[in-house]
């Protein structure tokens, strides 16, 4: 009985290592392009904690609807020092169009003290628009480490990831990030893991896709 249990926890974190990233973890081919994370084959239904497995929900014209829920990116920090958090936003969508964004551009660093709260400013909308929660140690650092996260109106998924494309100032400290969801798998950075490596790696490009709409939530010096 337990050996079937084992083999099961074993094939989903497989599934997540496959699925949830580009098919190549070569960093000459890798891409910030987001639309890749859309097309078939990339998608994700979680088989590992924080949920078991549910359909996927292909939901049409869900752009503008208002009865579907927010999507917004949260930071904690459970670590015993503050850090500084802001919100970026893309110019335009990644979708097919390129429409603009709404509230494009940068919001200003926001201190976050040990045991608060970020949560990001303005919501993520059903229009591949991509999301980025920033983080440093200082308002000023240049080197900050990335909260990813955006979704797709044509069939309903939202993906995330930790990126350290632009730095990472916190790869000696526990990192987590997940969705709310049932369907929604997390990512879980040890201390001193971090990067694209193929083995120790656990930052983008592995990058789960979620079936269940909602928060996102990211953990520095702990998990949920």
């Amino acid at each position: 009985m337990y050996s079937s249990k084992l083999f099961a926890v074993a094939l989903g974190f497989l599934t997540v290592l496959t699925s949830a990233a580009p098919t190549s973890l070569d960093p000459s081919l890798m891409s910030k392009d987001w639309s890749h994370v859309f097309a078939p084959g990339h998608g994700l239904v979680s088989t590992i904690e924080p949920g078991s497995s549910m359909a996927s929900i292909s939901i049409p014209d869900m752009a503008g609807d208002s009865n579907i829920p927010q999507i917004r990116g949260e930071v904690r920090n459970h670590c015993s020092f503050s850090i500084w958090a802001c919100l970026s936003i893309s110019p335009e969508s990644s979708a097919p169009g390129h429409v603009k964004c709404d509230n494009p551009g940068e919001t200003p660093m926001i201190e976050v003290k040990p045991g608060g709260r970020y949560k990001a400013p303005f919501p993520c909308q059903m229009n591949q628009c991509g999301h980025v929660i920033k983080l440093a140690y200082h308002p000023a650092d240049r080197s900050v480490y990335q909260i990813e996260y955006s979704a797709d109106a044509h069939d309903g998924r939202m993906w995330y990831n930790l990126s350290a494309e632009d730095g990472a100032p916190f790869q000696d400290i526990e990192r987590y990030l997940g969705g709310r969801g049932p369907t929604c798998p997390f990512v879980h950075c040890a201390p001193g893991q971090w990067g694209k490596d193929a083995v120790h790696g656990c930052d983008w490009p592995i990058q789960p896709l979620c079936d269940t709409l909602g928060s996102v939530v990211a953990v520095l010096c702990g998990r949920l």
